[in-house]
């Protein structure tokens, strides 16, 4: 097999803008876009974005702008179809500061390849921002629908996986095929596989180079005939790919999913509820359920096979979402949600009597307070940084918490909840909320006057992030 030259990071991500750009761009603009430098004029654009592009013959430049050459793309699409399914091949570089310290990506780099072809490349160094940002799109992309090939540990791919917010779709492990073809330790280098195969060694880390000697490692240890789905399996010790026709949802539906907190819903195909959950991250929550592995729990795996269609809501923040999650349990009671029956076995109370919680409110509000009595949410309030909303949170202790001649007020208004979902959020978050009974305090008069002191702090929390009690 020969191992062409790749093509430069830089030079794919210009084919890639100009593409979905849609006509051609002048050096300056595309020194901006792709290098974020700042040029002085066309010229010394153009020469630096020649270094960069390596004389790619998918751009050319011609009346004072660059543009992508229609011959390279005709000759992709009329390309004989291909033996082998594409494979990305995956170089990951970075550490783990300290034992107990989780790995730190240091640099990452992709090449996907057609047989011996690369029609794509990217990388760099996953950092936060629009650079980052364009970074992990570009590699999503490279990688969809195509196998990974990588020698990377563990540690290293799972970190990625979490950059990425989706895992690699059972990845070939060039790591577990040298232990398991050659006879080295898992533990062992690149660069010993490399010595092991009789392969050149390459001084550096480049990621192009380090690309093009993963994959003059697995054409060496491919046997005759051998195919990359086989590999993979063999790799992957019985890992299989998701298939994702029987969904109603793909990948790019799951990338889409916003880093936020929220609830989400499964449903089977018939368009029953399964089950109700949230997330303080719904994209990374959502995404672990299809992450190609070699066990689930019994429970998580009757759910992935009966799950069809996904339906998804952001909230304000993580109590938001638990309490949306609660009050749809209780309503819709999803047969895969277990927290009623560990409810009743563990013999909590049914109801959750009296309870005030109040959380940090986006502007132009300050506070934000949920009035819970009797396992029900009487009323979420916003209160406003001259007291807005606390003649309302007073009306409603006044009916619902506090004794007047006639009793409290039946608890008719607001949505139901589940119990369990509540206590159990409360006692894991003890330590990040500020929750009460409002009853303790003698009258509703008294309760406002603690909130109006929250007011006046600006924050139910201490600088030091724990909540004043």
């Amino acid at each position: 097999m020969s191992h062409p030259k790749p093509v430069s990071l830089i030079a794919e991500r210009a084919v890639r803008y100009l593409r979905k750009r849609g006509s051609t761009a002048d050096s300056r603009t595309l020194a901006l876009e792709l290098l974020t430098t700042q040029t002085a004029n066309e010229s010394a654009a153009r020469r630096l974005l020649e270094t960069a592009f390596g004389g790619d013959p998918r751009l050319l430049y011609r009346d004072d702008a660059w543009t992508t050459s229609d011959a390279a793309a005709e000759s992709r699409e009329t390309a004989e179809p291909e033996a082998d399914p594409e494979r990305v091949l995956v170089f990951i570089r970075g550490q783990r500061p300290e034992p107990a310290k989780p790995y730190e990506l240091k640099t990452i780099a992709a090449l996907r390849l057609r047989d011996d072809e690369v029609i794509g490349a990217c990388g760099g160094d996953p950092v936060a921002g629009a650079y980052g940002n364009r970074l992990r799109n570009a590699m999503l992309e490279l990688l969809d629908c195509a196998i990974p090939v990588t020698h990377a540990t563990g540690a290293a791919v799972r970190a990625l996986e979490q950059w990425l917010g989706e895992p690699l779709s059972a990845p070939i492990s060039l790591r577990r095929l040298g232990r398991d073809r050659v006879g080295l330790a898992l533990s062992h280098e690149l660069e010993d596989l490399v010595a092991r195969l009789g392969l050149d060694w390459c001084e550096g880390e480049d990621p192009l180079e380090m690309a093009d000697t993963l994959d003059a490692c697995l054409a060496t240890l491919r046997r005759p005939g051998e195919s990359l789905h086989s590999l993979r399996e063999g790799a992957d010790h019985g890992i299989k790919p998701i298939d994702w026709s029987r969904y109603a949802f793909n990948r790019e539906f799951l990338r889409r999913i916003p880093r936020a907190p929220g609830t989400y819903r499964f449903y089977d195909k018939r368009g029953n509820l399964l089950y109700v959950g949230k997330s303080k991250n719904l994209k990374q929550r959502i995404g672990s359920y299809f992450r190609e592995q070699r066990k689930r729990t019994e429970r998580v795996q009757r759910l992935i096979d009966k799950v069809h269609r996904i339906e998804y809501e952001a909230a304000g923040s993580d109590l938001e979402a638990m309490l949306r999650e609660a009050e749809q349990i209780c309503r819709d009671r999803p047969e895969a949600n277990v927290q009623r029956r560990i409810h009743s076995r563990r013999g909590r109370s049914e109801r959750l009597r009296a309870i005030l919680i109040l959380e940090p409110a986006a502007p132009p509000h300050v506070l934000r307070a949920f009035l819970i009595r009797e396992g029900r949410l009487i009323d979420r309030v916003p209160i406003g940084p001259r007291g807005g909303g606390l003649a309302r949170i007073r009306r409603v202790l006044d009916n619902h918490y506090f004794s007047v001649a006639e009793g409290p007020a039946p608890v008719d208004d607001g949505p139901d909840l589940d119990v369990e979902v509540v206590v159990r959020w409360l006692a894991a978050n003890r330590d990040r909320v500020v929750a009460f009974d409002p009853t303790d305090l003698k009258t509703s008069r008294e309760v406002i006057e603690r909130l109006r002191w929250f007011l006046s702090q600006g924050s139910p929390f201490d600088p030091d992030g724990t909540p004043i009690l």
